[in-house]
């Protein structure tokens, strides 16, 4: 089976540092290499299903951003948040058929990057505010902390591609994310391309945190 590997991946979301409701946005864009022997790009026994082509993601080439928008009785008294990583890990098996593609992807918490002065700039209009780094780092740690992510106890993020369907604008992407071992749906609208042995896919939506 030929062996791929993502070296790119963008994807934008939420998680709120502070507020129990957040009105988030994600893009996401996803970029794979050509193909390299496949014994250089180990899949786990078992794991790969029959006929897919196998995806491997870069972490030191990806790149995640969560744009985080306060709502609810909070809102006038906190921060619009941009939280970025580049640490994302996992697998992307493709299809003949794509909507019976799957992934299984693990994002580590501990490689969220808060309020990036030059993150901020570049989201602008409500983001744009600079935050010192005293603000920064009480924001992340919090985040990190017992009452949100609780780093300590689950380190990473997991999320699985459930089911593609078609769409006249692309595909819909169901994908259960499992944080603090909850598993919620979502679904995230998607367009892609795959050429020359490179897959690029984008889209966008919003959530909210509960």
């Amino acid at each position: 089976m030929p062996s791929h590997r993502i070296n790119r991946i963008d994807r934008c979301g939420g998680i709120s540092a502070a507020w129990t409701l957040a009105a988030v946005a994600l893009l996401m864009t996803l970029t794979a290499c050509k193909p390299r022997p496949a014994a250089r790009v180990a899949v786990p026994a078992g794991v790969a299903p029959a006929g897919a082509t196998a995806y491997r993601v870069d972490g030191n080439a990806s790149s995640l951003r969560f744009y985080l928008h306060a709502d609810g009785p909070m809102a006038r008294v906190g921060h619009s948040h941009v939280i970025s990583a580049h640490e994302l890990e996992g697998d992307v098996w493709l299809q003949p058929q794509p909507e019976q593609s799957t992934c299984e992807l693990r994002l580590p918490v501990a490689a969220f990057i808060v309020d990036d002065p030059k993150e901020r700039a570049g989201a602008g209009n409500e983001y744009a505010e600079p935050l010192d780094a005293s603000a920064r780092e009480g924001t992340r740690t919090h985040m990190l902390g017992e009452r949100q992510l609780d780093a300590t106890r689950f380190p990473s993020i997991a999320l699985r591609c459930v089911r593609l369907t078609p769409t006249s604008a692309g595909m819909s992407l169901q994908m259960a994310v499992t944080l603090r071992d909850r598993e919620t749906l979502l679904t995230v609208p998607l367009q892609w391309d795959n050429h020359d042995g490179t897959l690029r896919a984008s889209g966008e939506f919003r959530f909210n945190q509960s």
